[in-house]
C-alpha cells in the first residue's frame, strides 16, 4: 500500500504497478472492449503493454445498445482492431446491433 493525501485527508491505498502482471491482466479482462481500447490501454504503461497481450483479446464482447456514444462505424473500428490485437487467437466474438458482411469478412481472415 502507498499512502495518498488529498486535500488535508491522509489515506492508505494499494499500489496498483506492485499487484503480479497475471492478476493486473485478469481484472482488465473483466473490462469491456470498448473501454480496454478507449480508455484502459492508456493509464500506464503497464496497462498499455498488457493490453497489447493477445490473451486479452480472446474474447470480443460488443453490443451497440450500451455503448450508444460511438457511431456504428466506430464500433467497426474497434472490433476491427481488437481482432487484430487477437493475432489469430479469438475464440469466442460477439457482435450485436452493428454488424456488416464487410466485417464478418474481415474476422473471418484472421
Amino acid at each position: 500500500y502507498q499512502h495518498i493525501e488529498q486535500e488535508g485527508e491522509s489515506t492508505m491505498g494499494p499500489n496498483w504497478l506492485e499487484i503480479p502482471i497475471d492478476i493486473t491482466r485478469n481484472i482488465l479482462q473483466r473490462l469491456d472492449i470498448i473501454n480496454i481500447v478507449t480508455s484502459v490501454c492508456l493509464v500506464c504503461p503497464l496497462w498499455w503493454n498488457i493490453c497489447k497481450h493477445p490473451s486479452m483479446w480472446r474474447t470480443i464482447q460488443m453490443s451497440n445498445n450500451e455503448t450508444s456514444r460511438y457511431s456504428d462505424e466506430d464500433l467497426v473500428k474497434i472490433c476491427r482492431y481488437a481482432v487484430e490485437r487477437s493475432c489469430g487467437q479469438l475464440e469466442y466474438i460477439e457482435i450485436v446491433s452493428f454488424c456488416t458482411d464487410d466485417l464478418l469478412q474481415y474476422i473471418a481472415s484472421w
